[in-house]
């Protein structure tokens, strides 16, 4: 065998001598500078990109807000749902105005009234009377006569007031067919006649109290007259 003390000095000897001697280098120092200087180029210029873009991107979103700006009036326009969320969201609508409440049907007219004789205090009659002039539903009944007119009418004498004006308050229903049981007037009297719905007549006449400055509902009896007129 070829060991022995001087064969392990011969290799302690040559692991000493690689260790002292460095081996060559693979680049010189012109590597190292040519590619520091290449790595600064990319790094700027990775920088100038990335400026660029973001200069991009800022324009871009500038001309979107500028485009939406400028199309907010078409797209309100065109999204009529967004507006009604906006509005109800925000400040209460002004109020509407709330539409005029229709008149009160006439219904079937009331027209002639049964019996042998006709009632002067007829209370359905008074009903009506009491609906179309609201001033004399708490007027007192006037006095009246016993003696029976016989015929289908209806009648209602009232104690009337109007103001400081005061009278007798009359209306009479003539049936169809049937002659007027009043004709005649007199100074201080307001009377007016008018065809009823069921074919009949009916006079309103309201006259003074002779101390009594004037008629009462003395301008108003042939407005009174036609707006009975439908119900009778």
């Amino acid at each position: 065998m070829n060991g022995g003390p001087n064969a392990d000095e011969r290799l302690a000897a040559a692991f000493r001598a690689a260790a002292d001697t460095p081996p060559e280098a693979g680049f010189s120092a012109d590597d190292v500078r040519r590619e520091s200087h290449r790595i600064g180029r990319r790094n700027r210029n990775l920088l100038v990109g990335g400026v660029a873009a973001a200069a991009i991107v800022l324009a871009g979103g500038v001309s979107t807000g500028v485009l939406l700006a400028r199309s907010g009036g078409e797209t309100s326009a065109a999204a009529p749902a967004s507006d009604a969320g906006a509005r109800s969201l925000g400040a209460p609508e002004m109020a509407r105005e709330a539409p005029a409440v229709p008149p009160a049907p006439v219904g079937v007219p009331l027209g002639p009234a049964a019996g042998d004789c006709v009632n002067p205090q007829d209370p359905e009659l008074r009903a009506v009377v009491d609906e179309v002039l609201p001033e004399v539903a708490t007027a007192s009944p006037a006095p009246t006569t016993m003696i029976c007119r016989p015929g289908g009418g209806r009648e209602v004498n009232l104690q009337v007031a109007d103001g400081e004006l005061t009278g007798l308050f009359s209306v009479v229903y003539t049936a169809p067919g049937e002659e007027p049981s009043q004709t005649a007037s007199a100074v201080g009297w307001a009377t007016a006649e008018v065809p009823t719905a069921s074919g009949g007549l009916v006079t309103v006449t309201s006259r003074a109290e002779s101390d009594s400055g004037g008629v009462p509902f003395g301008d108003r009896v042939p407005e009174i007259a036609s707006a009975l007129a439908p119900h009778l």
